[in-house]
């Protein structure tokens, strides 16, 4: 077991902005698996079908999808969104969304990280989100944090805004002491749903997150749902902005630059994102994580977004798109806006 490598691998990690690091043994997720397939049973994954035909390799990193013969799972994270204002009149995205793509900030970063380990000799696998690794559930065993009722794992000290990356490695580390779970009986993040996508504690039904529906939901959204969508026309952060953990965020994390609000976003407004075609979009969208709900979704976005305002001036626009817009999911949703308003 070497500890020396572990050193090596902090120092680079601390030179690379992540704020954290830890190690986990690579062993199978007993508990995590079993929880993962009552999820998959009960269809809370919604349209993301990866998750069922992956769920195999998350439960164990050694499987021939990820990298047999691993022994170790180093773990890091890196935080993000800072308090910046961000108004799109009406309108918000969620915090990680604002700055620069973090796959590709992040993937070059590990790679760099995992380096330390293949020029000593060993194989080694980065991982984001992108792929088959449950890493909250190894960011728990490598002391990086605990998984909040929320779901989301809170890194004591910077709160449970932050970017996790892992590594897959056969070599042999020293592993971190896990970090109890500090929720206690606060369950503020629940109330805080505003389409109570929680079924219990850390158990979300993907069909009623706004950050599943603005996202990866393609086509209309259940009507139902629209008003709960709120002003959300990216992501969420209701159940984290509730979260005591989070309080004061900004005046003792140093955030990366890299993750600070994108200049494409100033001047930008709701009505102009619901205006966008392909061609602005795919423009308006290189190298955001916005680009990942395409031109269609976020334009459906705005539209719920503007019918929830109770502003009338946004009725032009939205008649506009009501008759016009190439996309039969936006031209539902926008009348459906038009008689919200």
């Amino acid at each position: 077991m070497s500890a020396e490598l572990a050193i090596l691998l902090a120092r680079e990690a601390e030179a690379l902005s992540f704020a954290r690091i830890g190690f986990a043994a690579a062993t199978r997720l007993d508990r995590e698996a079993a929880a993962l397939d009552a999820w998959l049973a009960r269809g809370d994954q919604a349209s993301m079908d990866w998750m069922t035909r992956t769920s195999e390799v998350r439960a164990d990193v050694r499987h021939p999808g990820m990298l047999e013969g691993a022994k170790t799972v180093v773990v890091v994270a890196a935080p993000y969104g800072g308090d910046e204002p961000l108004d799109l009149g009406p309108g918000r995205l969620a915090r990680y969304a604002r700055g620069r793509d973090y796959h590709r900030v992040l993937e070059k970063r590990l790679r760099k990280l995992a380096s330390v380990l293949t020029d000593a000799g060993h194989r080694a696998r980065a991982a984001i989100d992108t792929k088959p690794v449950l890493e909250r559930a190894y960011a728990e065993r490598a002391g990086i944090g605990f998984v909040g009722k929320n779901a989301c794992v809170i890194v004591p000290g910077i709160g449970s805004h932050v970017f996790l990356g892992c590594i897959v490695t056969d070599a042999e580390l020293p592993a971190s002491t896990p970090i109890r779970e500090g929720c206690g009986s606060c369950s503020r993040c629940l109330g805080a749903c505003p389409t109570s996508a929680f079924r219990a504690p850390r158990v979300l039904d993907a069909r009623r997150c706004i950050a599943y529906l603005t996202i990866e939901h393609e086509g209309s959204i259940d009507p139902s749902l629209e008003r709960g969508v709120g002003d959300w026309l990216f992501g969420c952060d209701a159940c984290q902005d509730v979260c005591p953990y989070n309080a004061g965020r900004a005046r003792h994390v140093d955030y990366d630059e890299a993750f600070h609000v994108h200049p494409r976003f100033e001047n930008l407004t709701a009505e102009a994102l619901l205006r966008m075609d392909e061609a602005a979009f795919d423009v308006f969208s290189q190298g955001s994580p916005v680009r990942r709900t395409g031109r269609d979704g976020l334009a459906r976005n705005a539209a719920i977004v503007l019918g929830n305002s109770g502003d009338r001036r946004h009725l032009p626009v939205l008649s506009d798109a009501a008759e016009h817009d190439a996309s039969e999911s936006v031209r539902e949703t926008a009348r459906r806006a038009l008689e919200r308003l």
